[in-house]
């Protein structure tokens, strides 16, 4: 190869790494104003409570995003910052991996920096990178899976190595893919339909066979203790589809994807979806359109799926859609500017302008009015009330006063009658027990049930208690329980969600059923 083709390439991969790196950077320091704000997210409490207590399964999600918090804790603690250094360095690693997916595609600096760009401005990606959840490390190894595939794809001699090899670093990041949250299963079907359209071939060797057997090996665990608990997960999500979120139409949903990714960086992902049938240099990458073209069918016609569901495929989207626009747009450099420079401005306002809506950058009350300024209104995808936050901040709000308030109504117990209760989260489910638990730890409050989820799997202790503190429920469906009922405080949360506003807190005596008898009737999978 001529020294000045070499000297050419190792300039452009300098110029490729900083501009990545430029990206990363402005992802840290956009998330280093939101980190610390408003509190623990519900859900991050669920987790830590789930963290206390390893297990292979859960009811309402698998195991390995529960190891890698346990992990994290260890290492870095319980504060608010440090919960989120994992999902916080997801999103980063993100960025970087769409923008080596990009340039493995044969985009070159137009290309990676647009597949970097659309990824740290995407509002949704903005949001999971913020809190402790499966999903900034799903985003990871759906992006990391997609590399694999293009390297085992691509042809011999390819950079990553012998392909069966790389197959097999393929099935293992499926596999815990699959031990991290079970959409991964779309991305599987996806990735069997674009073999079976071009790579038929592919199929004849043992790489792929290798990777789906590596893959259930790993997710066989999970799978073993879904049999042993009765399937819960299963329940859980007919639950959740048929009472917990409302239906959508294909049309909506097509719109909410645009509105989560941006609408700059939506065309990017058509144009991705698109580009590698009308251009021939671009025909390699097919499998990669289709594969991504099947899980957004999926999803679209199931009418209860989240649109949410589908931004584990953004950057792997948006590094095929840098690279084809790139493609279509190159030519003389005003031609390249004038096509760039209205999309990447479009990209740029969008991000700027939804980012106090992904991410508490500004204080309760000067994001009431930001979200007003704009003409919107609090939204959420679950049936359920809301105040003047959407539900991602309110579900951030009230946990500490939570506890303060049960620690206040345990006071109105007996040191007898205390020594024999429980407190008991009756509405709002793992919510209000996860946060009475963290936030209480090292306190010496009674054990914490709940019907909900996981902690109806953790169960009510020894069945020896006599007494509780209930937090919420109707005094109409308690007085089926509790010879003595009393209300001893009312939980006000401001902002918060307003089914957990307002609440009652009972101090609840003597038991007119066993705890045997009463918890089956208090399950509730959702």
């Amino acid at each position: 190869m001529p020294t000045s083709v070499c000297t050419e390439i190792q300039l452009h991969v300098r110029r490729a790494r900083i501009l990545v790196g430029l990206f990363a950077a402005a992802k840290l320091l956009l998330h280093a104003f939101a980190i610390g704000h408003y509190g623990y997210f519900r859900d991050e409490l669920y987790y830590v409570a789930c963290s206390e207590r390893l297990a292979f399964g859960y009811v309402d999600h698998p195991p390995f995003s529960i190891l890698v918090l346990r992990i994290s804790r260890a290492l870095f603690g319980d504060s608010l910052v440090a919960l989120r250094v994992v999902p916080l360095s997801c999103g980063v690693l993100q960025i970087l991996l769409a923008g080596l997916l990009a340039h493995r595609l044969g985009a070159r600096i137009l290309g990676i920096g647009l597949a970097c760009a659309a990824t740290l401005g995407a509002p949704i990606l903005m949001a999971f990178s913020h809190h402790t959840s499966m999903n900034p490390i799903d985003g990871v190894l759906w992006t990391g899976a997609a590399l694999l595939l293009q390297a085992a794809l691509a042809p011999t001699g390819n950079p990553m190595g012998n392909r069966t090899r790389v197959f097999v670093g393929l099935g293992v990041v499926l596999g815990i893919g699959l031990m991290n949250k079970a959409s991964v299963l779309l991305l599987g079907t996806g990735i069997a339909v674009s073999l079976l359209a071009f790579h038929r071939d592919v199929l004849r060797t043992r790489g792929p066979w290798l990777a789906l057997g590596l893959a259930i090996v790993i997710f066989l665990p999970n799978v073993i203790w879904q049999m042993q608990h009765d399937w819960p997960t299963v329940e859980f999500a007919r639950n959740a589809l048929t009472e917990k979120y409302r239906p959508i139409s294909r049309l909506d949903f097509v719109k909410e994807v645009a509105l989560l990714a941006g609408p700059a960086s939506a065309m990017l992902f058509v144009v991705g979806l698109f580009g590698p049938f009308f251009a021939v240099t671009l025909r390699p990458h097919r499998w990669l359109s289709v594969a991504l073209a099947t899980v957004f069918a999926i999803l679209m016609l199931q009418r209860a799926s989240k649109p949410e569901y589908l931004a584990a495929a953004f950057p792997a989207a948006f590094a095929l859609g840098a690279t084809s626009f790139e493609h279509f747009v190159t030519g003389s450099r005003a031609r390249t500017l004038g096509l760039t420079i209205p999309p990447a401005c479009l990209l740029v306002a969008y991000a700027v302008v939804s980012a106090p809506l992904a991410l508490p950058l500004l204080s309760i009350d000067r994001f009431v009015r930001y979200q007003a300024a704009l003409g919107l209104t609090p939204q959420t995808s679950e049936k359920k009330e809301l105040g003047r936050l959407p539900q991602y901040y309110a579900d951030m709000l009230g946990w500490p006063e939570l506890e303060a308030a049960v620690e206040r109504a345990l006071t109105k117990l007996s040191p007898d009658e205390r020594s024999h209760a429980v407190i008991a989260s009756a509405s709002g489910g793992y919510g209000p027990a996860s946060a009475i638990e963290f936030f209480g730890r090292g306190r010496g409050l009674p054990r914490v049930v709940s019907g909900h989820n996981n902690f109806w799997l953790w169960g009510y202790g020894d069945g020896t208690a006599t007494n509780a503190i209930v937090v919420g429920g109707s005094r109409e469906s308690l007085e089926r329980v509790f010879v003595n009922l009393e209300q001893v405080e009312t939980f006000e949360c401001g902002d918060c969600m307003p089914f957990e506003n307002h609440k009652p807190i009972w101090a609840a005596r003597g038991m007119k059923m066993s705890w045997a008898e009463l918890w089956p009737t208090v399950k509730h999978y959702e």
